[in-house]
C-alpha cells in the first residue's frame, strides 16, 4: 500500500508539472492561434465588403469623371462655336469693308478716268476745231457743257 500512495503522489506531481509547464501554455497558445484564425476570417469577410465598397466608390468616381468630362467637352464645344461665330462675323465685316473700300476706289478711278477722258475730249475737240476752221473759236466751256448734256 505504501508504494501505491507513493506512486499516486508521483502521479499527482507529474500531472501538476505537466499541467503547469505543458498543458496550460499549450492551451494559451491554442487560444491565441484560434483568436488569430477568427481575426483572419473576419478580415477575409471584411475584405469582401471593402472590395465591394471600393468597387462602388470606383463606379461613383468614374461616373463623376465621365460627367465632368462631358461638361468640359460641351463647354469647349460652346466656346469653339462662339469663337467660330465671332471669327465669321469679323471676317464678314472685313469682307464688307474691303468690298466698300474697293467700290469707293473703283468709283474714284471711274471719276478720275472720266475727268481724264473729258479733258482729252475737250483738248481733241479744240485741236480739231483749230485744224478745221483755222482758229479756236469754240470755247472749252461750251464743249464741257455739251459733254455734260450727253450724260
Amino acid at each position: 500500500m505504501n508504494t501505491f500512495i507513493i506512486q499516486f503522489i508521483i502521479l499527482l506531481l507529474i500531472i501538476w508539472v505537466l499541467r503547469k509547464f505543458i498543458f496550460i501554455p499549450y492551451l494559451k497558445y491554442l487560444d491565441k492561434w484560434e483568436d488569430k484564425q477568427k481575426k483572419l476570417e473576419e478580415d477575409y469577410k471584411n475584405i469582401d465588403a471593402l472590395i465591394a465598397k471600393a468597387e462602388s466608390e470606383k463606379e461613383s468616381i468614374l461616373k463623376k469623371a465621365r460627367k465632368k468630362s462631358d461638361e468640359i467637352i460641351s463647354e469647349a464645344e460652346s466656346i469653339a462655336k462662339n469663337k467660330r461665330n465671332s471669327l465669321l462675323e469679323k471676317a464678314e465685316e472685313e469682307a464688307k469693308w474691303i468690298i466698300n473700300s474697293g467700290r469707293a476706289e473703283i468709283e474714284k478711278e471711274k471719276l478720275s478716268m472720266l475727268a481724264d477722258v473729258k479733258s482729252n475730249i475737250i483738248d481733241l475737240v479744240l485741236r480739231f476745231n483749230k485744224k478745221l476752221f483755222g482758229s479756236e473759236k469754240v470755247s472749252s466751256e461750251f464743249v464741257e457743257k455739251e459733254i455734260e448734256l450727253m450724260k
